[in-house]
């Protein structure tokens, strides 16, 4: 079943991420950590959907948007293992796919205002986490409309946080670039995986424990 569509007016639960707490990113080091991404190419064709985005803003305008997580960790199941099925009988990432990715820390200079879409959150919304975190990719457009209904309703929200999907221990976020503008301090964390091995190490490492060949 597909994630039902949003009904205005939405009454959800927020939650503040503090000032100066970090977010984690893996990131195209060809960018900064806190770049956002535009939603569309330079020639104006959309990305590839993902859970809440690529949206418009009321004026039809796309919003930039960026996704982060609470630890390093969070980011790198977000990412490099993002793909990986659970059931898969062999799972294997090949780190030359990323080998332009670095890890970067964000830190934000004041409050971010977030839609809580934990479980108390997805009550007070009367969606399903089944429906709205855990759905498949094929359903990507349906949960964007959720991101979307929330950034047309309340025009204070800095983005959205959940229990991550890939790392359910952790905190995932995704920021709307249009509100968040120069409210992130940007680190990165050595270069890119091809010549960093601390972050190559860090990826092994969670890959063992969850039982995925990362080479």
């Amino acid at each position: 079943m597909s994630c039902r569509a949003p009904v205005a007016p939405l009454a959800p639960l927020f939650e503040d991420w503090p000032a100066g707490e970090v977010i984690h990113v893996i990131h195209d080091t060809a960018f900064a950590p806190e770049s956002f991404n535009p939603g569309a190419d330079a020639a104006g064709v959309p990305r590839k959907p993902t859970r809440f985005a690529p949206i418009r803003d009321s004026r039809g305008k796309r919003v930039p948007y960026l996704y982060g997580g609470a630890t390093l960790d969070c980011a790198i199941f977000e990412t490099v293992f993002h793909d990986v099925p659970v059931d898969a009988p062999d799972k294997y990432v090949d780190l030359d796919f990323f080998a332009a990715r670095g890890h970067g820390e964000l830190v934000p200079d004041r409050a971010l205002r977030l839609v809580d879409l934990t479980s108390e959150g997805l009550h007070r919304l009367k969606v399903p986490k089944d429906e709205l975190i855990a759905s498949p990719s094929r359903d990507y457009l349906a949960t964007a409309a959720w991101a979307q209904a929330l950034h047309h309703q309340f025009a204070d929200i800095d983005g959205l946080v959940w229990m991550s999907r890939q790392r359910d221990r952790d905190r995932s976020v995704m920021l709307f670039g249009d509100r968040v503008k120069g409210v992130l301090a940007g680190t990165r964390i050595g270069g890119p995986l091809a010549r960093n091995d601390a972050l190559r190490q860090a990826i092994l490492a969670a890959g063992l424990r969850a039982g995925i060949d990362a080479s």
